[in-house]
């Protein structure tokens, strides 16, 4: 008789189970949010299509005149923007209603009968977000007047926008207002693809105001005759009865200034006088304190080394000074050593490892690469008068361009909006802000040519040298260095005759009773500060490779600025 044995489930076979259950799951998970996300889209589209119906039929309903939108050309009493909540969905309403001058019989000054308001046309969107993406439905539609086409008493107005080289901008927001007339106008409209708006049917003013705007550009606009601008350029737009009032306003990619602000390289020095041993790094047979380092009671030689010293922005190291007092037969011996302690090789230091005793000591051939941190350290040997002293030894160093924070300056347009009675310049854009706590700031720019003041510091140094010439969309990096303001101040940026900076060029500035010789920083600048004002500088630069050549006649006063090109 055979057995039969039952048998169970192994454990492998349920995990197998359980993920194969687990991913038909997941799946019918999937296509369930994918149904609900479909039905959601096709819900939200279709009330906002039956809001744009309404929306339209609503204004089918009313009268030819009352067809138009408060503030808008044609006015009427429709609002140009609202907003509804439908099935949880804000939906935003946007109405534009404007004149159409039909091309079957003529278009502006070429209309047959001179009448370029032939029928309105409604444009009606309606915009919602759903599943984290916007839409928008749009309805448009054309309204013929009762009768035969009659004048409006206006004109046409025309607005152009173009990019700096003159190509049409599409999608631009020109804004018209005009609170001159009744009813004020108050519209926000876009360019067609030819970069225009044309709205025929403006009521006859002298007053319209425009403002043309984009995401990302420049801004351009009418400005109002005041006290202060009596010539402003453009004006406000006048639109005469019958006529056609163009315009064209220019915009394009604003410009994007990263600019940062830097004190000049200066000689820093770490010194240690010996009123403790708090910046000893190591001790041997010594004793620091009472401003001098000796060696400790009943020693007869000892050491001692200093804690490294270092900067974020070492340029050069620079020299090694030591103030001391050796008895008769005693010795002190002073060496170089890195920041781990290691003494600095007589290839980079010749005669460190014998020691020094006559200072100052130059370091300037010991590499910062290599090196960027260095420490002094002493030998001490008692003799016959007693135990050498040393009351101060120093290391100096040469640190910077280092990070200014807070610094004022003002960017001036060289475009104007127009100008005084007088015939004064008022420029468009002033741009008066300053360096973060970080010593950078961004500033957004229209292209245009800007000249740069700071108001209580001197300009030392700077790549490019100002005035900034930026073109459309142009992301450009500034590098600044400042001292302290002086009365009076001249930097020369020397260049090639290509606009280039000239490094390495030797510069002397001079008058009567002063010359100064200077050598082009890697930027192309020299400066000279507290000098007197006057109109007779000479300024002579040589290089060798190009021709040397002196400027006469060069005027100072207050923070100048003077371009020298040589060939």
């Amino acid at each position: 008789m055979a057995r039969t044995r039952a048998r169970g489930m192994s454990l492998i076979e349920i995990i197998i189970g359980t993920a194969l259950m687990l991913v038909v799951f997941v799946s019918l998970m999937g296509v369930l949010r994918a149904s609900l996300m479909v039905s959601s889209l096709a819900r939200a589209a279709a009330g906002a299509n039956a809001i744009a119906g309404t929306q339209m039929e609503y204004l089918r309903g009313l009268s030819y005149d009352a067809l138009g939108t408060v503030g808008g050309i044609p006015a009427g009493g429709v609002s140009p923007a609202t907003t509804t909540l439908a099935n949880g969905i804000i939906y935003t309403i946007n109405i534009f209603v404007s004149y159409v001058d039909d091309a079957a019989d003529g278009s502006d000054t070429s209309d047959g009968n001179g009448i370029t308001t032939d029928y309105k046309r409604a444009r009606v969107s309606v915009g919602y977000a759903t599943s984290g993406q916007n839409r928008s439905v749009t309805l448009v539609s054309n309204f013929a007047p009762p009768g035969l086409e009659s004048s409006t008493g206006g004109g046409t107005l025309v607005i152009h926008v173009v990019s700096a080289s003159g190509a049409p901008v599409a999608a631009a927001t020109v804004h018209i207002s005009n609170d001159a007339i009744v009813p004020t106008v108050d519209l926000a409209t876009h360019t067609n693809g030819a970069g225009q708006v044309v709205l025929p049917g403006a009521a006859t003013s002298s007053s319209y105001q425009i403002t043309v705007t984009k995401t990302g550009y420049s801004t351009a606009q009418t400005y109002a005759r005041d006290a202060v601008n009596q010539n402003p350029n453009p004006g406000y737009l006048t639109v005469a009865k019958d006529q056609t009032t163009t315009s064209t306003f220019a915009i394009d990619h604003l410009v994007s200034l990263d600019l940062a602000t830097f004190s000049p390289i200066e000689t820093s020095t770490f010194v240690d006088h010996f009123a403790d041993a708090s910046k000893l790094a190591a001790m041997s047979s010594t004793t620091a304190g009472g401003g001098v380092l000796t060696l400790a009671a009943g020693e007869t030689q000892g050491s001692a080394r200093s804690v490294a010293t270092t900067s974020a922005y070492l340029v050069t190291w620079d020299t090694l000074a030591a103030t001391t007092s050796v008895p008769i037969s005693a010795s002190v011996l002073l060496h170089v050593y890195d920041d781990t302690g290691t003494l600095i090789p007589d290839s980079s230091l010749p005669g460190n490892a014998a020691g020094f005793s006559m200072f100052p000591l130059s370091l300037a051939g010991i590499a910062t690469s290599t090196y960027p941190a260095l420490a002094v350290g002493g030998e001490l040997v008692a003799g016959a008068g007693g135990a050498p002293l040393i009351t101060d030894w120093s290391l100096s160093y040469e640190a910077g361009p280092i990070p200014l924070p807070n610094v004022s300056f003002t960017l001036t347009s060289t475009k104007t909006q127009g100008s005084t009675g007088g015939g004064t310049p008022i420029p468009k854009t002033i741009v008066s802000t300053a360096t973060g706590a970080d010593g950078t700031t961004n500033v957004s720019l229209e292209w245009d040519s800007y000249p740069l003041t700071t108001p209580d510091r001197d300009i030392v140094d700077a790549c490019p040298s100002p005035p900034y010439a930026f073109a459309p969309g142009d992301t450009p990096a500034a590098l600044l260095v400042f001292a302290p303001a002086t009365t009076n101040s001249l930097r020369v940026f020397v260049a090639d005759n290509a606009g280039a900076a000239v490094s390495g060029a030797t510069v002397v500035i001079s008058r009567s009773g002063y010359t100064k010789t200077l050598t082009s920083s890697l930027c192309g600048s020299v400066y000279a500060g507290s000098i007197a004002t006057a109109n007779d500088y000479s300024v002579s630069i040589g290089k060798p490779g190009f021709a040397s050549t002196t400027f006469s006649g060069v005027s100072v006063s207050g923070q100048t600025a003077y371009g020298a090109s040589f060939p």
